[in-house]
């Protein structure tokens, strides 16, 4: 494997290498301290396997990094639906998961903000109930441990209220003449206790 170009990289900090055999072509962007670890190699140089193996990781690392940046653009993600939306674009588990408590250690992620904010949507505009909240945070990734601490603290401080929303749900969603089997299947497809 020999290099056949070095140029910097769109990215601060970062430089591009292309690297030929007699079949093959790679385009690796890897950081200027990763490069410098390598021996900051020259146009013609010979890379080894090993150094091969390092430089195809740097780019997998770099490649995770921007990936998690473009997936915090479109919405709020926490750290575990970060590994989980990497390894789905096959980058390698602990490169995802070392991306992904980078991006938390950045500041680019704050699930507790997060969460509180998607709590009191979900409570405040659309009515769920704790039942159903639950589960959804646990599907988009947040901890139980996490959640429960995050509706304590919204109940505490008066944010959210479960019983304003359920009573809002039902003035919204009945008619006033409703049945007590109709109440409760609301209640209970929205996630509230049946009275």
């Amino acid at each position: 494997m020999r290099v056949i170009y070095i140029r910097e990289a769109k990215s601060k900090g970062y430089i591009r290498l292309g690297l030929s055999d007699a079949e093959d072509k790679y385009d690796f962007t890897v950081s200027e301290s990763e490069y410098r670890d390598i021996g900051n190699l020259l146009t013609g140089d010979e890379v080894d396997d090993e150094s091969f193996e390092t430089l195809k990781l740097a780019d997998l690392r770099y490649r995770a990094r921007l990936y998690a940046l473009r997936i915090l653009e479109f919405s709020d993600n926490n750290e575990r639906s970060i590994v989980r939306k990497l390894v789905a674009r096959s980058i390698p588990y602990k490169i995802a998961a070392d991306t992904a408590r980078d991006m938390v250690a950045l500041g680019y992620v704050n699930e507790q903000k997060q969460l509180s904010r998607i709590i009191c949507e979900e409570v405040n505009r659309k009515l769920t109930g704790p039942n159903k909240l639950r589960p959804k945070l646990i599907a988009k990734g947040y901890k139980a441990a996490d959640i429960e601490i995050a509706i304590d603290e919204l109940l505490a401080s008066g944010e959210i209220d479960f019983e304003l929303s359920k009573a809002k749900l039902i003035e919204k969603k009945l008619a006033r003449g409703a049945t007590r089997e109709e109440r409760n299947k609301l209640l209970y497809k929205n996630g509230y206790e049946i009275c």
